[in-house]
């Protein structure tokens, strides 16, 4: 089950993450909230990883060129990560754009725990490796960042 929820860009700390402000109902009272979203279906090299960590920067640097501070997104959520995060498909509300199909196929995150049925995101995947875009230029463990991390979240 999925629910979708407007949220202001704040912060994109990696390639695949972004922190953003949530409006929360609770008990009646409405609040913000900043919450973490890594998108849904995707993974990027790991930041911290010397080995990965160019990938990493440029991945950080296309996700933040694609989200401006303060930015008005939909964030379609379907749960949440090993490390406390939402995880979500999040949609730039100016054009539609999705960001993570964005990173995909431009060659900055390979596809991660991608259901079959998301057949725009192996297209966009299969694209970028096809055109040796980004991580799919040369082999190695850009284009398996969760192995870096050890057991996946």
């Amino acid at each position: 089950m999925s629910t979708t929820e407007l949220m202001r860009v704040r912060y994109t700390p990696d390639g695949d993450t972004v922190r953003g402000l949530c409006p929360i109902t609770a008990n009646g009272i409405r609040r913000t909230e900043e919450v973490r979203v890594r998108l849904a279906y995707l993974d990027a090299p790991e930041i911290g990883n010397p080995q990965t960590y160019a990938y990493a920067v440029a991945a950080r640097a296309y996700l933040r060129r694609l989200l401006y501070v303060n930015e008005p997104v939909s964030v379609t959520l379907y749960g949440q990560d090993g490390y406390g995060r939402l995880i979500g498909e999040v949609i730039r509300l100016r054009d539609d754009g999705n960001c993570g199909l964005r990173l995909v196929a431009g060659g900055y995150a390979a596809l991660y725990h991608c259901p079959r049925s998301r057949g725009e995101y192996y297209a966009a995947q299969d694209l970028a490796q096809r055109n040796q875009r980004g991580i799919w230029r040369v082999p190695g463990p850009w284009q398996t960042p969760w192995l870096s991390r050890g057991a996946p979240p």
